[in-house]
C-alpha cells in the first residue's frame, strides 16, 4: 500500500468533505470562506494513487476574521508567549469509508502538523468530534475544554498540541 500526502489539492479535499461530512454525517454548512484563503492549507491523502482522505490547517486569526460565529478555541497554557498568527487550527480531518481502520487519519494529522509547522505555527488546536478524542491524544494533542455541542449539535471538544 503506497500512501502519499499532498498540499493544495483543494478539489480533492472538497470531494472527501462532501462525501464524509455532508452525505454520510448530515452536516449542512461544510464549506466557508476559510477554504478560499491562500493561508488555508488543504492536505489530501492518497492510497495507491486513489483519493482516501483530507484535512485543512490554517492560522487561527483567519477563522476569527472570516467566520466570526464559529466556535472559538479556548485559551490554554500552550498559548503563553505565542503570537496569535502562530496558533493554527486543524480541522475537517476525514477518511473515506473504504480506507478507514488503516491508520490513515494519523498520517493526515501528522502531515497537517508538518504543514502548519513549515508555515510558522508553534501551537495547533482542533475542535474534535468527541468519538475521535483518543486518536488525537495518541498523536500528542491534549484536551483543553469540556465537551460542547456548538458544531451542528454534535459533541465536540477542544484539544491542543505544541509543534
Amino acid at each position: 500500500m503506497a500512501v502519499e500526502t499532498r498540499i493544495g489539492e483543494r478539489a480533492d479535499a472538497f470531494e472527501v468533505r462532501r462525501r464524509v461530512f455532508m452525505d454520510e454525517q448530515g452536516y449542512v454548512n461544510e464549506f466557508d470562506g476559510i477554504d478560499d484563503d491562500p493561508r488555508c492549507l488543504h492536505v489530501t491523502l492518497y492510497v495507491d494513487d486513489g483519493l482516501a482522505g483530507c484535512a485543512r490547517v490554517f492560522p487561527e486569526p483567519l477563522e476569527r476574521e472570516l467566520v466570526p460565529d464559529a466556535p472559538q478555541s479556548p485559551a490554554c497554557p500552550l498559548d503563553d508567549g505565542v503570537p496569535a498568527e502562530r496558533v493554527y487550527l486543524l480541522g475537517r480531518v476525514a477518511v473515506l469509508p473504504a480506507f478507514r481502520r488503516r491508520g490513515l487519519a494519523s498520517a493526515l494529522v501528522a502531515a497537517s502538523d508538518d504543514a502548519a509547522r513549515a508555515a510558522g505555527a508553534r501551537v495547533c488546536k482542533l475542535h474534535a468530534q468527541e468519538y475521535v478524542r483518543d486518536l488525537y491524544a495518541k498523536l500528542g494533542y491534549g484536551q483543553i475544554s469540556d465537551v460542547d455541542y456548538e458544531d451542528e449539535g454534535q459533541p465536540h471538544l477542544w484539544m491542543a498540541k505544541l509543534l
